[in-house]
């Protein structure tokens, strides 16, 4: 073999070995295209998971505020109720003394009334009876002195 034949086959051999370089080179690429396409699927399924984790985590966490809202607002409106409840129990129960305290005072206004007509009556009466005794006592006294008066002329 001539120069040229050898040098026409390595040229050969080259073109072979740079087409199947090319071939190499386009089936690199396309398996790099596919493991970028797979990475950046991957990628956008942990990010969708990761978006819909947060949106969970966002709704448990608005749930769990609105179920502790809803019990403390019931606990407030339980301790409202009960402190209305309370006022309102007092306020009856003031009244209640108020009225009974009003009756007592009218029972103990009449009593005293009634004590003081018996007491007026009875001094009266005690008057009328000191009256008569005076009475008594001065015509006792007047009969005495006319005794002596009389056994004093004789």
């Amino acid at each position: 073999m001539t120069t040229e034949n050898k040098l026409d086959d390595l040229k050969a051999k080259a073109n072979e070995l740079g087409d199947e370089a090319k071939y190499k080179a386009k089936e690199a690429k396309i398996e790099g295209e596919k493991a970028l396409n797979n990475l950046k699927h991957k990628t956008e399924e942990a990010k969708l998971k990761g978006e819909k984790a947060l949106d969970d985590l966002k709704k448990d966490a608005s749930d769990q505020y609105a179920e502790n809202k809803a019990a403390t607002d019931e606990k407030i409106d339980e301790a409202k109720n009960k402190w209305d409840e309370s006022k309102q129990d007092a306020q009856d129960k003031y009244e209640q003394l108020k009225t009974e305290a009003s009756h007592k005072l009218d029972e103990a206004k009449l009593k005293a009334n009634e004590l003081k007509h018996e007491a007026s009556e009875k001094l009266d009466e005690l008057k009328v009876q000191a009256s008569h005794k005076i009475d008594e006592l001065k015509k006792s006294a007047t009969d005495v002195l006319n005794k002596f008066k009389g056994n004093d002329k004789t």
